[in-house]
């Protein structure tokens, strides 16, 4: 392990040294860069069965490991100050000043320099984005909001990957990378969170058919008006994230209906010319979809469907690996002056443990991104 000079942007953060998330205790919820996050359990579950999934023959669901997903999509609340550190950088890149919808959603604009919110959209309201965006937004959280470019491109998801090659094929990074602090869910984590109740059969466990912990569909509407999913007319929907706090699935994630479909990691496996790295499974019903009682809806367990990785625009929901939080290095449950005075001393030392950049080289930019990542872990201490 080098330990390195490199050139860095200063960064500011607001950091109380012994403060603890969420009372420091070790709970089902936490709290990181203003997400809630819920702990899905109950490893080695089994797959979806022919009888629960509408007849789709296809086994999804099964997860052998404990891992957080956030309750609610993204907002454009939380997406805008990705918009904001991360257009000069697609300027550079695409050489325009116009901006895309897979790069700003729906809600937004940002040519020519400056971020503009549509005004029939609100900052609570789920915001949409393009597969490889998602990609760079995790990247950038995964290291800690440094504001460099190589924060946007690498970490999570290698971007250098985002390429056709010589057939006409794309060809995109399959996974996420290990040490993954932050990622895209897999089909198979989503419909986990969604759909898997341990507690079903007299606690043998099953999948319900909606994510809702019901075989009946939610319908939509606003909740003051009995609605129970962020579908309908389209001068009024898409509301708030969360706007349905009765409608959950049996691990408290919200909007699993309505609002966007959502993003996974999962690519698109063709039975004939096997996996398309350029095509990835979506799941989970939007805002337009306001249909009630449809038999082929795609909130039905298992009814995903797929979408290009480089073109189309949908909603996120971010996953975090079990473990407490990726500042927490003594693992206390806490994350306070202790793992500070941890990382000074392994950094000190030439640990690679706290090579967050993951570069091979300990220098300033590792400390920036540990400075972001505590100042993630006080935001809602």
């Amino acid at each position: 392990m080098k330990i390195g000079r490199t050139k860095f942007s200063v960064m500011t953060v607001g950091l109380c040294a012994g403060a603890a998330i969420a009372g420091g205790e070790p709970q089902d919820v936490v709290h990181i860069y203003g997400l809630d996050f819920a702990l899905i359990g109950d490893p080695g579950n089994r797959a979806t069965l022919p009888e629960e999934t509408g007849g789709f023959d296809v086994q999804r669901g099964s997860i052998d490991y404990e891992f957080w997903l956030s309750t609610t999509e993204l907002s454009v609340e939380q997406y805008v100050e990705f918009v904001e550190a991360y257009l000069p950088y697609y300027v550079m890149r695409t050489g325009g000043r116009v901006t895309l919808t897979d790069f700003v959603g729906d809600a937004m604009d940002a040519s020519f320099g400056e971020v503009v919110l549509w005004p029939e959209y609100s900052l609570g309201d789920p915001v949409n984005m393009g597969w490889e965006y998602a990609a760079r937004y995790i990247n950038w959280l995964h290291h800690g909001k440094v504001v460099e470019e190589w924060a946007f491109e690498t970490g999570v998801y290698d971007t250098s990957t985002f390429v056709e090659d010589d057939d006409g094929v794309w060809q995109h990074q399959a996974e996420r990378s290990p040490g993954a602090r932050f990622f895209m869910p897999t089909y198979n984590e989503w419909t986990k969170a969604g759909y898997w109740d341990p507690n079903k059969n007299d606690g043998e466990g099953g999948y319900w058919t909606y994510p809702n912990g019901s075989d009946i569909e939610s319908c939509p509407g606003l909740p003051e008006d009995g609605g129970e999913r962020n579908a309908g007319e389209r001068i009024v929907f898409p509301v708030d994230v969360g706007s349905y706090p009765d409608v959950t699935s049996p691990w408290g994630m919200l909007d699993m209906a309505g609002g966007q479909s959502e993003v996974t990691e999962t690519p698109v496996h063709h039975p004939v010319t096997g996996i398309r790295l350029g095509q990835r499974l979506i799941a989970g019903t939007y805002h337009g979809d306001d249909v009630c009682g449809d038999q082929s809806s795609r909130d039905i367990v298992s009814s995903g469907r797929s979408t290009s990785a480089f073109r189309g625009t949908f909603g996120l929901r971010l996953g975090v690996p079990s473990g407490f939080h990726p500042a927490d290095l003594d693992e206390d449950d806490r994350v306070d002056f202790f793992d500070i005075s941890l990382f000074v001393q392994r950094f000190i030392n030439g640990d690679e443990r706290v090579d967050f950049r993951q570069d091979g080289v300990l220098d300033a930019d590792d400390v920036w991104v540990f400075l972001g990542l505590l100042q993630a872990a006080q935001a809602d201490g």
